[in-house]
């Protein structure tokens, strides 16, 4: 009896170890590259209940025709259509009182669902988010703002020490001023 035990243990550990080197065999060592969807034509934004849970939520900016898409989110006593009030890049957060507030999705966020940054708007860490830019460079944009008083054109970066033409190319498709 415990000879099949052991022969079953041994069976089981040799059949582990095969998928264990299959699984390194047959998975690829590069990186795939992802390539976010255009939110053109889309109104992207997430909803935070009161645990901490979020999803996020594409509606089309146009009704469908033939069809009726009714784009308005209520929150609280308030409602606002998904192209006005809610707009892409708007996080809608449920407290456990059951009213809500509105904010800014994550920089990360914003470039995963290729909604423009504000630079305006943005926080340090939203503008880590962006290739080439570390903490010390987002903090001297933040600076750069406020001595401008804010940016006027997304050109207004080049003015950031540390932010040359090459820089600005790689991130100007994923930065707007509003």
């Amino acid at each position: 009896m415990v000879k099949s035990r052991d022969i079953a243990l041994l069976a089981i550990a040799v059949f582990l170890t095969a998928v264990f080197f299959l699984k390194e065999f047959y998975t690829s060592k590069e990186p795939t590259e992802i390539t976010p969807a255009s939110s053109a034509g889309q109104t992207v934004f997430e909803v935070e209940d009161p645990s901490g849970n979020s999803k996020v939520y594409v509606l089309p900016k146009k009704k469908p025709e033939g069809r009726s898409l009714s784009s308005n989110v209520t929150i609280g006593d308030q409602e606002s259509s998904a192209s006005g009030g809610v707009k892409s890049g708007s996080k809608i957060t449920i407290n456990k009182n059951g009213s809500a507030t509105k904010g800014r999705m994550s920089g990360e966020k914003h470039l995963i669902f290729s909604i423009p940054l504000n630079i305006n708007e943005a926080t340090a860490q939203d503008f880590e988010a962006l290739p080439g830019i570390g903490p010390k460079l987002a903090e001297k944009v933040i600076e750069t703002r406020k001595a401008l008083g804010g940016f006027k054109s997304i050109k207004d970066l080049k003015k950031v020490k540390g932010i040359g033409d090459k820089k600005f190319e790689k991130i100007r498709e994923m930065v707007a001023v509003d």
